[in-house]
């Protein structure tokens, strides 16, 4: 029998943020196990973080097949699509609780579709977590969420990963994720050390001269306040 990654960890996910570019806030986010920005009733594809048939814990994502299938997501949809001969224990587990039911379930449209995407058995128990989170992270990215994790920085590096990983386009996903990063905000720097800090560190990494020039004017000016993001330290060795 081959190895299974570690489960997701609950007390880990207090560490993580979740970051507002829109209203310029970041918060403490804790949805891992079930993500309400994530779970739209009349979504067809339920989505969990384990591999097939290992777990009673139920869907972390509830989504449209339409808009994966409309996502250039071919890979994605090849290797973690369920298997017709392995039982699934979802349908179970989504009914252990009443009000689990009542906010995440419509008995009314049953979901038709369901993706296994399990962290590779590898793993340790805190590189697992961190594997669960870009894979939501990517799912933000289709339905036009915030992004969670640790730091923003290395949060936007792991989504484009993710992305070379789960579709087939590289030079496409690279334009999708600036095309993301506007229209979450996060490319306005006003008076925000945390973006200007993240995005510099994407745009080093990337080679993204324009970006990074004027993410790292943003950083001088605001020169006196960047020891108190989270990104600091990423950011200071990513351009000494």
């Amino acid at each position: 029998m081959s190895k299974s990654a570690p489960p997701i960890d609950p007390i880990r996910s207090t560490n993580i943020r979740r970051w507002d570019g829109s209203k310029r806030t970041t918060t403490n986010w804790d949805s891992i196990r079930r993500d309400p920005e994530l779970w739209f009733p009349g979504g067809d594809c339920l989505v969990h973080f384990y591999a097939q048939g290992h777990s009673r814990r139920g869907a972390s994502l509830r989504v449209s097949l339409a808009a994966i299938e409309s996502s250039n997501c071919g890979p994605l949809l090849e290797r973690y699509s369920a298997k017709a001969n392995v039982e699934s224990p979802s349908t179970a587990s989504d009914h252990s609780s009443t009000s689990d039911e009542d906010y995440f379930h419509d008995p009314s449209q049953p979901p038709k579709h369901e993706l296994f995407i399990p962290a590779p058995p590898n793993l340790t128990r805190e590189e697992s977590f961190r594997y669960h989170i870009t894979t939501r992270n990517f799912f933000a990215w289709m339905f036009e969420k915030p992004l969670v994790g640790d730091r923003l920085g290395d949060s936007l590096l792991s989504l484009l990963d993710r992305m070379n990983e789960f579709r087939m386009d590289e030079d496409e996903n690279l334009e999708d994720i600036l095309g993301y990063l506007d229209s979450q905000e996060y490319t306005d720097f006003r008076s925000c050390p945390d973006h200007a800090l993240a995005v510099l560190q994407f745009a080093e990494r990337h080679e993204l001269l324009e970006l990074w020039r004027d993410s790292f004017c943003h950083c001088a000016g605001m020169s006196n306040d960047l020891e108190a993001s989270a990104e600091f330290e990423v950011g200071r060795m990513q351009t000494t």
